[in-house]
């Protein structure tokens, strides 16, 4: 009898087990249906959002900004583009359960107030099949299309920080004033470092002043701007990244030791020296008995030092080409380049007081007088390119022109780029991460112009109670300190930044 009993309860158990599973597994069945039949909706949705968005890019250029449903769009030719080909695919305002919104500029994303650009989203509701039983009633499919119609539009700028990610990317602090005759650009959303996001900022008294003719400071992230000081322009947070339009910029190729050697010049007059008055690993150095081994060059890189004891204050000639070890000067000395690519070898270049000043030849060591808005805007002075790299030997330096007692007076190289020539000052290889430094004097007005190129390192500059100028800089992030001084972004040269766009983009 027990046994009986003992049969027939366990079937029952099995029986309950049974139906619970059967319940697991229609639910899941049910969920998988629904999500699956929700993928293809959204695809479906995707393809109508794309196919409108390209049918109104085909009159963006000549239709004003819109911002609206399909309702008003029927007196802008792009938008009521969009919304008939939308409504081709059966999405439309008719539908209760659908909203087609048309955007010209975009208003979110990465191309956000891009002109000739349109953004089409469309959102739809629909019943679910199966999800009913678990109290699932509906599922909410939105997505979103950008198309374009620009053959190439050019984006001007006098500050460009082209890492994605960092923390303040461009930092403006102190008490100075910077002013920038070209706008100014962040591509990093400031995601790094925990600063909130924040791409762009300015703190303190310091003063950012653009006055391009948009004026716009631009920022992928969030734009800080606090303190006693003032940032006039007009501020475009999350905004779109610009592309790096020296991308594809070649390096120099690693040129020979410099010929002739160094020189010093005595009373304006460039004077050859012998050997062992050369300093230690400077070109033209030969082997005198002390000290050994002061040749430069690649199997034994040293740093040429300029200035040291018995040279303190006095002036040197300098002439382009491999420099393994670096430049280092101080004492007071003076530096003349000679026009040409000055190939840093590792070890850097760097000084801190005295003068560095390019030249046009061996008989004109005039520094370079400029007119803001004259054309050519600098007259003498020649044009040199320090290329900071690294050999296998010599790792590389930091490019360091700072000290308050430093003059600083560079005139840009004729670079190749394509099909023509950019004006190049500095230029450091993508592979280095090292700091540039370009502090003024306190007591004279320095600059440097022409393009500053430093695509994966820092840039600092600080007017130190006088006047910086420069043209252009391109790096991967700025720290811009006026400190009571003024650095002036005049963009007299420079190149701009390209964007092209056709068709669907996002």
């Amino acid at each position: 009898m027990s046994s009986t009993i003992s049969t027939r309860s366990e079937r029952g158990q099995v029986l309950v087990l049974f139906a619970g599973g059967l319940i697991v597994l229609f639910i899941v069945a049910a969920l998988a249906f629904d999500v699956g039949m929700t993928l293809l909706e959204r695809r479906t949705q995707q393809d109508a959002a794309d196919a409108a968005a390209l049918a109104g890019a085909r009159y963006v250029t000549t239709s004003p900004n819109y911002h609206g449903t399909c309702a008003g769009a029927a007196g802008n030719p792009a938008a009521n583009a969009a919304c008939e080909v939308a409504g081709a695919n059966n999405y439309s305002v008719a539908h209760a359960s659908e909203n087609v919104l048309v955007d010209i500029p975009p208003v979110d994303g990465t191309f956000r107030a891009f002109p000739d650009f349109v953004e089409v989203r469309i959102n739809a509701t629909r019943p679910s099949i199966f999800a009913g039983v678990i109290g699932r009633t509906n599922w909410q499919v939105a997505v979103k299309s950008v198309a374009a119609n620009q053959e190439g539009v050019t984006y001007t700028f006098g500050m460009l920080a082209l890492d994605p990610t960092a923390c303040k990317a461009i930092a403006i602090t102190g008490t100075g004033q910077v002013n920038a005759n070209a706008n100014v650009q962040s591509n990093s959303d400031g995601s790094a470092g925990g600063c909130g996001g924040v791409g762009l900022s300015r703190t303190g008294g310091g003063i950012l002043n653009v006055t391009a003719p948009d004026a716009v400071c631009r920022s992928v992230g969030a734009i800080q701007d606090q303190g006693a000081g003032s940032m006039s322009c007009t501020k475009d947070p999350n905004s779109f990244p610009l592309p790096d339009p020296l991308a594809r910029l070649t390096a120099p190729a690693k040129p020979a030791l410099p010929t002739p050697a160094m020189k010093q010049v005595i009373s304006g007059v460039a004077t050859t020296m012998t050997s062992a008055n050369i300093p230690a690993n400077c070109p033209g150095r030969t082997n005198p008995p002390s000290p050994a081994n002061s040749v430069p060059s690649e199997s034994n890189p040293q740093i040429c030092r300029i200035g040291n004891g018995s040279d303190s204050g006095k002036s040197f000639l300098l002439y382009p080409g491999l420099y393994p070890g670096g430049i280092a000067w101080q004492g007071n000395a003076t530096l003349y380049l000679m026009p040409g690519i000055y190939w840093i070898g590792g070890g850097g270049f760097s000084g801190q007081s005295g003068s560095i000043i390019s030249v046009n030849s061996e008989t004109d060591l005039r520094a370079a007088t400029c007119t803001l808005g004259a054309n050519p805007p600098c007259v003498n002075g020649g044009g040199v390119l320090i290329y900071n790299t690294s050999l296998p030997l010599s790792a590389a330096g930091p490019l360091k022109l700072d000290g308050s007692g430093i003059t600083l007076n560079l005139q840009p190289y004729d670079y190749p780029f394509g099909t023509t020539t950019i004006k190049l000052v500095m230029f450091q290889d993508r592979a280095v991460t090292q700091t540039v430094t370009l502090n003024g004097s306190s007591s004279a007005a320095g600059m440097v112009r022409g393009i500053v190129y430093i695509p994966a390192g820092q840039v600092k500059v600080n007017g130190s109670n006088s006047t910086f100028s420069m043209d252009q800089v391109i790096a991967g992030t700025f720290l811009i300190n006026g400190s009571g001084g003024t650095v002036n972004v005049l963009h007299e040269t420079g190149v701009d930044a390209l964007v092209q766009a056709v068709g669907l983009v996002e």
